[in-house]
């Protein structure tokens, strides 16, 4: 079959809803879209703290203020707290942040600029 004659039976849409077609399926018999686990949950409100993260960016990008930065700012303090508090609770981190935020920072006073990396 040459170009043209595919063009004329199968759309570049087709073409992805085809693959879409044979890749669900085989997701959903590895478990990817079983009920969703804790881990998927704790995947979500990472993202959040990503989105509020790109809001810092928007408002700096958008010159909205240097309220809008703090209030962004306080937006990923609460969800990063939130998720903290939560793998407390259920033993997947310490209830020693400030010890270990204080030593990270002693260490972090040791480590050479941008951590030897080119750029950071």
């Amino acid at each position: 079959m040459n170009s043209e004659e595919l063009k004329a039976t199968f759309s570049v849409f087709d073409f992805f809803d085809d693959l879409a077609d044979q890749i669900h399926p085989t997701n959903v018999v590895k478990g990817f879209w079983n009920e969703p686990e804790v881990m998927d949950k704790y995947a979500a409100k990472l993202a959040l703290v990503h989105s509020e993260v790109t809001e810092v960016l928007e408002a700096l990008r958008k010159s909205q203020g240097k309220d809008k930065v703090t209030e962004e700012f306080a937006d990923i303090l609460i969800r990063v707290l939130d998720l903290y508090g939560e793998l407390v609770n259920t033993g997947e981190a310490d209830p020693e942040l400030y010890k270990v935020m204080r030593n990270k920072m002693e260490e972090n006073k040791n480590r050479p600029p941008k951590h030897g990396n080119r750029w950071g």
